[in-house]
């Protein structure tokens, strides 16, 4: 048997040290979810803290599958960070963000000077609606409509804001890595 269904029949009796291997083997991707979102720690830890005791208490949200559970811990995850965001920034409106009506040639940057920090540096140098956006889309897998949804916001705004977003992060990339 492997780890996983072991760990799942432990869930079911209550075994606490079987709780604290799902939450050691879920943990650390639910908080990174919801820090690609939120972009701030101790939210961030909030929120994978109550999505992992929500999963812990609500048995029913538990998968037979590894990877389904950890995509449904996700879902939570980025859930509960948008809301925060709601309640944050209520007064946000993705529409307002400003027009980009300049359009950039291809990047001529070499690929191989590119690393993790600088793409790290360019996405949190976007707007919040535009990097909520490419979060969302890129590192969570959400689909336009999901994004719609889940921001309240039309379709096409979703798409015109993801394409000026990676605008954005193409212009930044390509005038800040040759800097380092």
């Amino acid at each position: 048997m492997d780890k996983y269904r072991e760990i799942l029949k432990g869930l079911k009796k209550n075994d606490c040290r079987l709780q604290m291997q799902f939450y050691d083997m879920f943990a650390e991707t639910t908080y990174q979810s919801a820090f690609a979102i939120l972009r701030n720690g101790s939210d961030a830890e909030e929120i994978m803290q109550d999505t992992m005791l929500k999963a812990l208490t609500g048995i029913s949200l538990i998968n037979e599958d590894e990877t389904a559970m950890r995509k449904t811990l996700k879902r939570i995850a980025v859930n509960a960070a948008i809301d925060v965001l709601r309640k944050r920034k209520s007064h946000f409106c993705f529409e307002d963000i400003e027009n980009i009506n300049d359009c950039i040639d291809e990047t001529d940057a070499d690929e191989n000077m590119l690393t993790v920090e600088n793409i790290k540096q360019s996405v949190d140098s976007l707007a919040l609606g535009y990097r909520t956006i490419l979060v969302l889309r890129l590192f969570e897998n959400m689909n336009f409509d999901e994004i719609s949804e889940h921001l309240k916001i039309e379709q096409s705004s979703v798409r015109s804001q993801y394409s000026r977003a990676l605008m954005k992060l193409r212009n930044y990339l390509k005038n800040n890595i040759n800097k380092d």
